[in-house]
């Protein structure tokens, strides 16, 4: 097998680092990012087929089904120009395609993909924290819209925000950079860039990925009693801070206070009566409509057709996926995640044959914060949708990649 070209790297490098350039977007939600992206994807695709590399489409079975069921729900409702959301679909399982497999031909792409993504977020949260601290508003990304939220080149502070978490999550999977100052100023910086986009999901989700990583790690390295009690530890902890704290009150002092908690955690109550309405919306939406759903993307036009109190899109993805996809399409992200879930478990789970553990580790040597990554994903799901994030499928590529370069280590002829 031939390695990747140093052009080929350059490429792919310029892909994952050009994630955060999102704004302006153009026709069918089209972005500065997808001129790198598809570039890589031709690279890699050329350099396989010149191997004559076998591909591997990973997570085939749950977008396919997704797929179908947007096609199947745009022909039923007679939305043909809703179809156009599938090609989206259809260029996120090639990037995803293209990074599991490029990693899996060549290991030292996984420690080049890592390196691009954290360097080029550290880069991306340094400018957002200097614009948001000068009151550069052009450089912090900040709006008339969104308040004092910044969201830097994302066109969203709920979409940077969550891209910084997975940045945050993959530098400390990936240990990278290798200097441990160093490392830790990125955590501050990346954290500090979370908080001033304001965006609660993205917060709630770093929260819950740290307590996950946490306890995923207590398994790996002292097995499952310990974890265990830790994981009762975390669950009591958040339960006593949950039912002991006066939120509301809290909220209020944060509301009448400086811009960067009035627009954060100042508008959690606003902010969780929407998505409260949103939900009623959508079930009343999925209950009365077809199984088939209204179709891909459809959900604001159908609640302004009815007409709803509250037109918005879903902003949540589990709902968003049942009212627009219908059953079938709900059928697909449950595929999809237990899929996810199954990757994650054989790459991030317990050390077992010394071929998987040399593999793995010393591709990334925390895998324990991908856990946390998925989870973060997750979270943000029940906010906003996060299914046609470029940075989501990148990271669904790094982990298949990984799960195939270690089903590639444990068979025998691998290890001798």
């Amino acid at each position: 097998m031939t390695p990747a070209s140093p052009s080929l790297r350059r490429v792919i490098a310029a892909a994952v680092a050009c994630m955060p350039l999102l704004a302006p977007s153009g026709f069918g939600n089209t972005s500065p990012a997808d001129l790198p992206i598809v570039l890589a994807i031709l690279g890699v695709l050329l350099w396989l087929s010149r191997n004559r590399v076998r591909l591997h489409v990973p997570y085939a079975a749950g977008m396919w089904l997704m797929i179908l069921a947007g096609a199947v729900a745009a022909l039923a409702t007679l939305q043909i120009r809703s179809t156009a959301v599938l090609a989206q679909d259809l260029f996120l399982l090639l990037w995803v395609t293209v990074i599991a497999n490029a990693v899996r031909a060549d290991r030292s792409l996984v420690r080049l993909v890592c390196s691009s993504w954290c360097w080029s977020g550290i880069v991306c949260a340094a400018l957002l924290v200097v614009g948001r601290l000068a009151g550069i508003s052009w450089l912090a990304g900040q709006t008339d819209r969104d308040g004092s939220r910044a969201a830097l080149t994302f066109g969203d502070p709920n979409l940077a925000g969550n891209y910084f978490v997975s940045c945050l999550f993959l530098v400390l999977a990936s240990r990278c950079p290798r200097r441990g100052w160093l490392r830790a100023g990125a955590v501050i910086l990346l954290v500090l860039a979370v908080v001033f986009t304001g965006s609660q999901g993205a917060m709630l989700g770093m929260v819950v990925g740290v307590g996950v990583a946490a306890i995923v790690g207590s398994w790996r390295s002292r097995g499952p009693i310990t974890a265990t009690g830790l994981a009762c530890a975390v669950a009591l902890v958040g339960g006593l801070l949950v039912t002991s704290v006066d939120w509301t009150s809290l909220q209020e002092q944060a509301a009448s206070s400086g811009p960067v908690l009035h627009d954060s955690f100042g508008r959690g109550d606003s902010s969780s009566q929407d998505r409260q309405v949103l939900f009623a919306e959508g079930q009343r939406l999925f209950w009365n409509g077809t199984l088939v759903g209204v179709g891909p993307g459809r959900t604001e036009p159908t609640l302004a057709a009815i007409p709803a109190p509250y037109v918005k899109e879903a902003h949540n993805d589990y709902m968003a996926t049942l009212v627009e996809l219908g059953v079938l399409g709900g059928v697909g992200l449950v595929v999809l995640i237990a899929s996810i879930s199954a990757r994650l478990a054989r790459v991030a789970g317990r050390p077992g044959r010394a071929g998987e553990t040399t593999a793995v580790r010393d591709l990334l040597p925390a895998p324990q914060f991908l856990v946390a990554m998925a989870v973060s994903f997750m979270v943000a799901g029940l906010f906003y949708e996060v299914l046609h994030f470029r940075h989501l499928w990148a990271f669904l590529g790094l982990l298949a990649g990984l799960d195939l370069i270690r089903a590639d280590s444990s068979r025998p002829s691998e290890r001798r």
